[in-house]
């Protein structure tokens, strides 16, 4: 434990743990979660026809379509993407800061 706080503050391995950090948030908000969304749609379209739909309530029929056509917004660009500049303003800082440093 000792080793890794060593590597995180002297070592400056914050700025590469911060830049893994960044890349999986967006690997899962721009990759993995529209996969799940896209793949989980199409099991759920399948166990309602068309008939079915019929007999239901309109409220029923209407919460089903907003489901059916629901679209993924990523979580980080919410928000105006203010996640991305705040990531984007903390690696570029620091990769000047260590260009200047050396």
């Amino acid at each position: 434990m000792k080793k890794l706080l060593v590597w995180l503050q002297e070592e400056e391995g914050w700025k590469a743990l911060l830049a893994v950090i960044y890349a999986i948030i967006c690997l899962f908000d721009f990759v993995i979660v529209p996969s799940w969304i896209g793949i989980t749609r199409g099991l759920f379209e399948e166990t309602i026809s068309v008939e079915m739909l019929s007999q239901l309530d309109s409220t029923a029929q209407l919460k089903y379509l907003e489901i059916s056509n629901y679209q993924h917004e990523p979580f980080t660009l919410k928000g105006g993407g203010l996640f991305h500049l705040a990531f984007g303003a903390l690696l570029t800082g620091s990769a000047i800061r260590g260009r200047i440093g050396k």
